[in-house]
């Protein structure tokens, strides 16, 4: 005979409920119908973005910026090796640590990281 299982509502491992099957999957249905949407705008969303730079190429990214030779590529592999490389780690510790708190880390770097750009001369 099967072992129904069994789901611990309170502190007491004595008030112990039978979980519903039938309504165990109309939840996790009715969270699916709500989140995977949203998922998917967001994933689309991010593999635009990450393929619009061979759009702006076409548009005349290069001559706008002056670029010559292999600086595109450069300017590529600059963008993608790190993307790539800490994209794991990323998640990793947004699973150890609120997620909140990693965003706001990411930002103040980002900020960090163009505040001391910006006190950089130009080359001209």
């Amino acid at each position: 005979m099967a072992k129904e299982p069994t789901v611990l509502s309170g502190s007491s491992m004595l008030d112990q409920e039978p979980i519903d099957p039938y309504m165990e999957k109309r939840v996790v249905r009715k969270c699916d119908l709500h989140v995977l949407p949203v998922l998917s705008v967001l994933y689309m969303v991010a593999f635009l973005d990450r393929i619009n730079i061979g759009n702006a190429r076409i548009q005349g990214l290069e001559e706008d910026l002056s670029m010559d030779g292999q600086q595109y590529n450069i300017a590529l592999q600059v963008f993608f090796i790190p993307y790539i490389l800490f994209e794991v780690p990323s998640n990793i510790f947004i699973r150890k640590m609120a997620p909140s708190a990693w965003l706001c880390g990411i930002m103040l770097g980002w900020g960090a990281t163009r505040l001391f750009a910006s006190r950089q001369g130009s080359d001209d």
